[in-house]
């Protein structure tokens, strides 16, 4: 039997970026100039994610891009000390501010009372901990990679924070992602994003295939297929230095280039128990790329 991953989904891919901020909130650029940098970098959607404003896109969308409303809010409550979270969609008024509540399970339910899929936003960054991030209902994902907090502080990657929370049984995806703030002393922007296969270029169909975990995240490599078959998982990229398949506790395996020239495919064991399995790519200049995870058990 063959279990196919995201990559047997229906439609095409979309580039896009979920976390972003602009001069309404704690940004440096305007609105209109991060659409436009997003736009003409090779992008076909990007998330208004001001901090405590839902976002405004009227006049955006011409058809060959997306911009989807959103919020990110933060807040600092006992349980996740501080915590960012980022709504994206629903049906929230445009430019609506909110109060901040530093209540993070109340927070998350608003979004969701809105429509809005909710993230969790650079928990290494936040000083989150697994243990207590394991206890928070209504996140479809994580930040795995967020760009800001890598060049800015160095953690900016919160791979062990994902593995902790796959391993405890919780189905999130991950997601990379700028957080840009367009700082003129570091490039906080094109760092991370992700390929959502999609059925067409909407607000709807973008984030259902998003809620559905039908796309990968990436600092630079391609993920062009990954399934399991029997007891391997095949998986196959672009040319990569190293190519892992990654589970719980010690259930890791992993290929790496001998010759330099780079990897593109690689057939890797899964181990007796195992309950999940997601690809990492590590290319020639250290990028990465991570599929969602697919389940075994």
């Amino acid at each position: 039997m063959i279990v196919q991953s995201a990559f047997d989904a229906p439609g095409r891919w979309y580039r896009g970026n979920l976390h972003t901020h602009t001069a309404v909130s704690d940004g440096l650029r305007t609105p209109a100039e991060a659409v436009t940098f997003y736009r003409d970098n090779g992008y076909d959607f990007m998330a208004l994610t001001d901090h405590m404003i839902y976002a405004d896109t009227d006049g955006f969308n011409d058809g060959q891009f997306l911009v989807i409303p959103g919020i990110e809010i933060h807040g600092d409550d006992p349980l996740s000390r501080v915590y960012h979270i980022v709504g994206l969609g629903g049906s929230m008024t445009a430019g609506a501010r909110l109060a901040e509540l530093n209540d993070l399970g109340g927070d998350i339910r608003r979004l969701l009372e809105c429509g809005a899929l909710v993230t969790l936003c650079h928990p290494y960054w936040s000083g989150q901990v697994s243990a207590q991030m394991a206890q928070i209902d209504g996140p479809i994902g994580l930040e795995v990679y967020n760009g800001v907090a890598d060049v800015g502080y160095q953690k900016g990657y919160s791979h062990v924070h994902w593995d902790d929370l796959l391993t405890a049984g919780r189905h999130l995806w991950g997601l990379a992602v700028d957080d840009a703030h367009w700082l003129p002393w570091r490039a906080d922007a094109g760092l991370g994003w992700v390929m959502v296969k999609a059925t067409e270029l909407s607000t709807p169909a973008i984030l259902e295939a998003v809620r559905l975990g039908r796309f990968y995240a990436t600092t630079g490599p391609a993920i062009n297929n990954m399934y399991v078959e029997g007891d391997e998982v095949v998986i196959s990229c672009s040319p990569a230095m190293s190519i892992a398949a990654i589970g719980e506790r010690w259930f890791c395996s992993a290929a790496r280039s001998a010759t330099g020239q780079g990897l593109t495919e690689a057939r890797l064991r899964l181990w007796p128990g195992q309950t999940y399995v997601r690809a990492e790519i590590v290319d020639r200049a250290g990028k990465r790329a991570w599929s969602n995870p697919i389940f075994l058990q």
